[in-house]
């Protein structure tokens, strides 16, 4: 399944005064959600950069709020691939209460694979099939890497 849930719980520390999640903290959870997705498919970044020299740094976040979070309230974070290439990740994220499934934010990140200067490069091909569930590259994928 290309889906993932984590559960967490909202910290006193990641409040404001009002009692409401502040809004940073949502691509926090988000990063949870991704850290989560990847290491249930067996990797986590630590492998990654060490054993096979890939980072992936963000280049693109987005966030829309449609309810707050409020203290010590138990939410889940729903992380999904949206696209990947030899060159880019996508992943999706929905902030969701578990009793009623209501939707309090949805989210996407950007990432580029690149090497530990920062320089772009092409994703493995095995490691681009562990993160795509399926099979090598199409040839167009390939071409545009």
């Amino acid at each position: 399944m290309n889906e993932e849930v984590t559960g967490f719980r909202v910290r006193y520390p990641e409040i404001d005064r009002m009692g409401i999640a502040h809004h940073s903290h949502y691509f926090v959870w988000f990063e949870l959600g991704r850290t989560e997705w990847m290491r249930r498919r067996g990797m986590t970044y630590r492998q990654l950069e060490e054993e096979q020299g890939v980072f992936f740094p963000l280049i693109e976040a987005r966030a829309r709020f449609r309810a707050p979070a409020l203290y010590d309230e138990e939410l889940q974070v729903i992380t999904r691939l949206e696209s990947i290439s030899r060159l880019e990740v996508r992943f999706e994220y929905r902030i969701v209460r578990p009793e009623g499934g209501r939707l309090l934010a949805e989210g996407i990140t950007g990432h580029v694979a690149a090497d530990d200067r920062g320089r772009p490069r092409r994703l493995p091909v095995e490691l681009y099939e562990r993160l795509h569930g399926g099979g090598a590259p199409s040839s167009e994928e390939s071409s545009r890497a």
